[in-house]
């Protein structure tokens, strides 16, 4: 399965065209934005994991996974995102929103399972 997304990531970024980066485009406040979330969620990131690492094999253990995972999610689109607006690559269509969907999803999955173990 692994294999078959990899596959399928590298098949999206390649076959964009690709050009340098524009780095001029970094004062923008969309750039901004982004670079400020980005550097939030590798921050909620760190945080989710020290958080399962101290519920390790407990009952709230599965939903801090769906919160790590989400943040990975949430850092991959943001990550996608940044380097959108920069012109690194383009993609086909908007992998970013797809990303952030799955992020809401994973933080409401997160969400109920540990209501679910706590109430």
């Amino acid at each position: 399965m692994r294999r078959l997304l990899l596959t399928l990531a590298v098949l999206l970024i390649c076959s964009a065209p690709a050009a340098a980066a524009d780095f001029s485009k970094f004062s923008q406040t969309p750039v901004i934005l982004n670079s400020v979330i980005l550097v939030g969620a590798i921050a909620c990131l760190v945080i989710a994991i020290r958080l399962f690492n101290l519920v390790k094999g407990g009952a709230l253990a599965k939903g801090c996974q769906f919160w790590v995972i989400s943040f990975v999610t949430l850092l991959a689109g943001q990550a996608l995102a940044l380097a959108e607006k920069l012109e690194v690559f383009a993609l086909n269509f908007d992998v970013a929103a797809v990303l952030y969907a799955a992020t809401v999803m994973l933080w409401f999955a997160g969400l109920a399972q540990t209501r679910k173990v706590l109430g």
